[in-house]
């Protein structure tokens, strides 16, 4: 009863915890972000998989197979594994151990000594060992651990939005490239056709040679812009194989059949959605929440470094049997025990602890001004994003309006020519004119879908998003 006495204080004491608790201020209110973004006054949920929006079951599937088989993010996942098992590792170190032991010891003695006796000992038993958290750094240390864990957790999903826009910008400027091949070759095929006028024109006298030259010097310099185009779908290829973790020609769809190029037309989409975000659309951002994560972790580790100045108080105990026979080991004469309470208290080191202290201090509020600074980048990432999709769709609608007046300026170019109201150079400028204009059209849709997809990676993909 005596013994158990000595120890309540010791259990007491596990509540005596010092530090500084965990308290920061966001760095923006909610009338800011409202005033920044131009917030209305409802709120939509998104999901994480929001690319379906596009409506490209190719899309979606190459999605798919990259947040399955993706590499960086199989390494992601490993990360966060090995997070777990440190954070289950890391939060059992004050608790108390117990180890089993057991040894049979023979020593001959020598002839020539003055005493003789043989050592014939068995032993066995068990050691137990405690370290009190009285002041809370074991407390502390669980805490680094579970925000570490949880940094790998937001720093995945973080990847994850990062290679899902990846993925539909560059599906989105192979599909473009497609299109703009398509769109050349069809221009090629007009300008054959007006060749063989041209020609037949030529024989006639109708034409001089000039314009002969200038009709085939027209189709080379279409020719010559196809070889590149080739090159570029095929650099997207394999920049797409890489993204989904896969070789180049082990796709998990034929990426050279597109029943319907999304970038031929202009892709529509309600405006105001861009603006039907809540007041927590940049905390719950998962790079936002891993600079979160990164705070709390060092504050922890101030923590710890304040209990390092305060007295360690362990435990050890030991129960066990020695005997000379194994027959007689676990005879009660054969028992042994004991325990041994103890301590450390510091007292001089040079101001190492304290000096400590505001180190990890220091640290933390660095990590601090980061966290600061990561907000207002993803304030500014969301409010050129809506301003970029804005403005693409008016640049498109002009873009648009520009084709169709050269596509009626081509037709009457071709009529005057052939009346011989004019002379080929205007027909041959009229036919560069419009492949230029159809070709930034395509290029103007697929900015519509990669803006769109800098808007959804800018609100954070869907994560934690509510």
């Amino acid at each position: 009863m005596r013994n158990l006495i000595i120890f309540i204080p010791l259990f007491l004491l596990q509540a005596c915890h010092v530090g500084e608790n965990f308290s920061f201020d966001f760095p923006l209110t909610d009338d800011s972000i409202k005033k920044n973004l131009e917030l209305s006054n409802k709120s939509e949920k998104i999901s994480t998989d929001w690319y379906k929006i596009f409506n490209d079951d190719t899309l979606n599937t190459l999605i798919q197979s990259a947040l399955n088989g993706n590499l960086s993010i199989k390494q992601a996942i490993q990360r966060l594994q090995q997070s777990r098992y440190s954070y289950l590792i890391n939060s059992t170190t004050t608790l108390p151990q117990l180890n089993a032991s057991g040894e049979y010891e023979f020593s001959k003695a020598s002839n020539t000594q003055d005493y003789m006796y043989d050592v014939n000992a068995f032993k066995t038993g068990l050691d137990a060992s405690w370290e009190l958290d009285i002041w809370g750094k074991g407390k502390y240390i669980s805490e680094q651990y579970f925000e570490i864990m949880h940094n790998a957790q937001y720093s995945l999903d973080h990847l994850k939005v990062s290679i899902t826009a990846e993925i539909v910008s560059n599906y989105v400027n192979l599909r473009s490239l497609q299109e703009k091949l398509k769109i050349t070759k069809q221009n090629l095929s007009l300008q054959k056709q007006i060749l063989d006028i041209v020609i037949s024109q030529n024989k006639a006298g109708i034409t001089d040679n000039l314009a002969l030259n200038q009709a085939e010097y027209t189709i080379e310099i279409t020719k010559s812009s196809i070889p590149n185009l080739k090159y570029q779908i095929e650099n997207y290829k394999n920049a797409l194989a890489v993204l989904i973790g896969v070789a180049p020609n082990s796709f998990p769809v034929n990426l050279d059949i597109c029943k319907k190029n999304i970038t031929s037309n202009t892709f529509l989409f309600d405006i105001k959605k861009l603006t039907k975000l809540p007041f927590n659309v940049i905390r719950s951002r998962p790079d936002i929440l891993v600079a979160e994560a990164a705070l709390k972790q060092q504050n922890a580790v101030v923590n710890q470094a304040i209990t390092n100045l305060y007295p360690n108080i362990s435990l050890k105990a030991t129960f066990g049997f020695v005997s000379s026979s194994g027959h007689s080991l676990f005879n009660k004469e054969s028992q042994i025990y004991g325990y041994t309470p103890g301590f450390t208290l510091p007292i001089w080191n040079w101001k190492q602890l304290s000096n400590n202290i505001e180190l990890q201090k220091s640290i933390k509020e660095e990590y601090l001004l980061n966290y600061n600074e990561v907000v207002l980048t993803a304030l500014t990432e969301i409010k050129n994003a809506i301003f970029a999709v804005k403005e693409t769709y008016t640049a498109n609608h002009s873009i648009q309006k520009s084709v169709n007046k050269m596509h009626n300026i081509l037709n009457l170019s071709q009529k005057k020519y052939e009346n011989g109201l004019i002379s080929f150079t205007d027909v041959a400028t009229a036919e560069q004119n419009l492949l230029e204009a159809q070709l930034n059209l395509i290029e103007s849709n697929a900015e519509i879908y990669k803006n769109l997809t800098a808007f959804y990676k800018s609100v954070g993909g869907g994560y934690y998003f509510n």
